[in-house]
């Protein structure tokens, strides 16, 4: 039978034997943690909260073990202490554990090697882990994002979209359909009328055919909306609104291109595109148009405006009025206010010879065709303006099937 001061020893060696062997383990796994703490924009915020909680808890622990538990054990720790031979749970991994060790000690040169090929041979699989940390979010809907050409009409933008959410409908397992295209009347929301956005409902996931996955519905969707001029773009309505506030791109993975000149910034464009297609893991390619916008150029004839005793500013009042609308007053309905817009009807303003025959009045000579105080020209020019950090840019937007990141980007081009 030990006396107090020998089983007290015993445990002080014990604790100085295990206290550091478990101090180095919880070291070990928190370097192994640190990595995390690099990570940047939604990933940082998401799991730094995770590595700092689970870094306190270990070095709490770690106090604990080094000299909490030395103290409880002379506290509590009495009679017969049974040794580990006879333990059945350490006998086992001790029976499991001992010939290993063995033979690592006894073939150290054959342990190293080991240890350094399974080092190598984890190259390949880390190349192919991708950058996307986010854990993937089922919001159990899809939005589908087209683009169309940037000078494509109100009314051809509303049949494509009517035709759209026909096919789309068509499918079993979507349940409605809703979709808009331009810009919603908020400020952040700068979309053009040539995009598109539609969100599907899907039903539950009980009530689907057999066998079949969200990503098949998203295959048997692309390939009924091949229409000619439309580039698909397929996302979910959570994640896209996150992508479109924190980085300006509504999918994933995507490049962007800075500078000052416009033209040369749409070359460089152009030549991103070729380099990325075919590229594995690339769905859907389309560069964001900066040119391409059609544009009608009025020139006021001064030198006619004055013989009708017109001026400039009655010329274009009359111009934006008869194209753009003016407000001419405003109703109120309770607590809603409503402005009234006026202009001339469609029928009037949808082609330029019908412009050129608009009848200006004139307080001398009585009504006189357009065309006799202005001339016009079509032209082509810019159609929408990135200006993060003040400097023009244009996106490349990626669509991808698999994680591609910065690094598959990159590796795209070198």
């Amino acid at each position: 039978m030990l006396s107090n001061e020998e089983r007290e020893k015993k445990i002080e060696d014990s604790s100085k034997l295990i206290g550091k062997a478990v101090f180095n383990s919880i070291l070990v796994t928190l370097v192994s943690f640190s990595p995390i703490l690099f990570l940047e924009g939604q990933e940082h915020k998401l799991f730094s909260p995770l590595v700092w909680t689970k870094t306190f808890a270990m070095i709490g622990s770690a106090f604990v073990v080094v000299f909490l538990v030395p103290v409880l054990m002379t506290m509590f720790l009495k009679g017969t202490v049974r040794p580990e031979s006879k333990h059945p749970v350490s006998r086992f991994f001790l029976w499991l554990y001992n010939p290993i060790i063995r033979w690592c000690l006894k073939w150290k040169k054959t342990t190293i090697g080991l240890s350094i090929a399974l080092v190598l041979g984890s190259v390949p699989l880390i190349l192919n882990l991708g950058t996307e940390f986010m854990p993937p979010l089922d919001e159990g809907s899809l939005l589908f994002m087209p683009v169309t050409l940037p000078d494509v009409s109100n009314s051809e933008v509303k049949r494509i979209m009517q035709v759209q959410d026909k096919l789309i409908l068509s499918i079993p397992e979507v349940q409605n359909v809703l979709g808009k295209a331009g810009r919603a009347n908020t400020a952040t929301d700068n979309a053009p009328i040539s995009m598109i956005e539609t969100i599907i409902l899907l039903k539950p996931q009980k009530e689907w055919r057999e066998g079949l996955t969200k990503e098949g519905i998203i295959n048997e969707l692309n390939s009924k909306m091949q229409i000619p001029g439309v580039i698909n773009g397929w996302t979910q309505p959570i994640i896209n609104r996150i992508n479109m506030l924190s980085t300006g791109i509504r999918t994933d993975v995507g490049v962007k291109i800075y500078g000052q000149s416009l033209d040369t910034i749409n070359k460089l464009a152009q030549k991103f595109k070729k380099e990325l297609e075919g590229i594995d893991g690339v769905k859907d390619l389309y560069v964001d148009p900066i040119v391409g916008g059609k544009y009608v150029d009025i020139k006021i004839k001064k030198d006619e405006i004055g013989r009708y005793d017109l001026s400039v500013d009655d010329v274009n009042m009359f111009i934006e009025t008869a194209l753009g609308g003016m407000n001419v007053t405003t109703t109120v309905e309770g607590r809603q206010r409503f402005t009234v817009n006026v202009r001339f009807a469609q029928d009037f303003r949808d082609k330029i010879d019908k412009l050129k025959r608009l009848q200006l009045q004139t307080m001398d000579y009585g009504p006189i065709p357009l065309s006799a105080v202005y001339s016009s020209c079509d032209n082509y020019g810019h159609t929408l303006l990135y200006l993060p950090h003040f400097q023009r840019s244009s996106y490349r937007v990626v669509s991808s099937s698999r994680c591609l990141g910065w690094w598959g980007v990159l590796f795209a081009f070198f």
